[in-house]
């Protein structure tokens, strides 16, 4: 994700149009990726429920 934004913030530097439209798809494309990644990600962590902390023995 950070390499496709850098080329696109450096496209835009160069006034360079296309490359602007080309390489903003691609950031697109990659948000939407690593946003599907993290939701999985936090699903993943609800199911496990919160996390137990460990007791010493004979602390009672």
């Amino acid at each position: 994700m950070n390499n496709e934004c850098t080329s696109f913030r450096n496209s835009c530097g160069e006034e360079n149009a296309e490359g602007c439209r080309r390489t903003f798809q691609k950031v697109k494309r990659e948000h939407a990726i690593l946003r599907q990644k993290l939701e999985s990600y936090f699903q993943l962590l609800r199911q496990a429920g919160p996390a137990r902390t460990a007791t010493r023995p004979g602390s009672m």
